[in-house]
C-alpha cells in the first residue's frame, strides 16, 4: 500500500477480516457524515496494560493521513510486521500522538462475526457489538 501511495488516491481505509458480516453503505454513510480528525483511527478499541490502544481485528479504519505517516516512518513501518496485526498496527501508531481515536461501538451499526465451534463443525454469526446510529 505503500508503495502505490494509495494515500493519495483515498480518503479512509477499512480493514475487515474474511468472515465479519457489515453492510459497506452505511459503513461509508457514517464515515462520510463522521467529524473525522485528520489523523483518525475508527475500531472497536482496547487499551493494553501498556497503555496503548489497539483496534480489535474484525473490522477498523484509518485516515489516509495515518497511511501516509506509517509509510515515511520507518520505525513505526516495522512494528506493523508479524502475527495480530491489529495489536501491531496499535503500537505502531502510538509513536504519532496526533491520531484521533474513535470507538465504533458509538458510530457503527452491529458488525457479525462468525463464530465456529468444534466437533462436528457449528457455525453461527454473532452480533460483534452493540452499536447506535450518528445522527446527522
Amino acid at each position: 500500500m505503500c508503495q502505490s501511495k494509495l494515500f493519495d488516491m483515498y480518503d479512509m481505509f477499512v480493514k475487515v477480516d474474511d468472515d465479519v458480516l457489515y453492510d459497506p453503505d452505511h459503513l461509508s454513510d457514517v464515515i462520510s457524515r463522521m467529524d473525522i480528525a485528520e489523523h483518525a483511527m475508527l475500531g472497536f478499541l482496547l487499551l493494553d496494560n501498556s497503555n496503548v490502544v489497539w483496534p480489535n481485528g474484525p473490522i477498523y479504519a484509518y485516515s489516509a493521513s495515518v497511511l501516509r505517516w506509517l509509510c515515511s516512518n520507518e520505525t513505526a513501518l516495522n512494528r506493523t510486521r508479524g502475527t495480530h496485526e491489529d495489536v501491531r498496527f496499535g503500537h505502531a501508531l502510538a509513536l504519532n500522538p496526533q491520531v484521533q481515536y474513535y470507538n465504533a461501538d458509538d458510530v457503527f451499526n452491529p458488525v457479525y462475526h462468525l463464530q465456529y465451534r468444534s466437533s462436528r463443525m457449528f457455525v453461527q454469526f454473532m452480533q460483534y457489538g452493540t452499536c447506535k446510529n450518528v445522527e446527522d
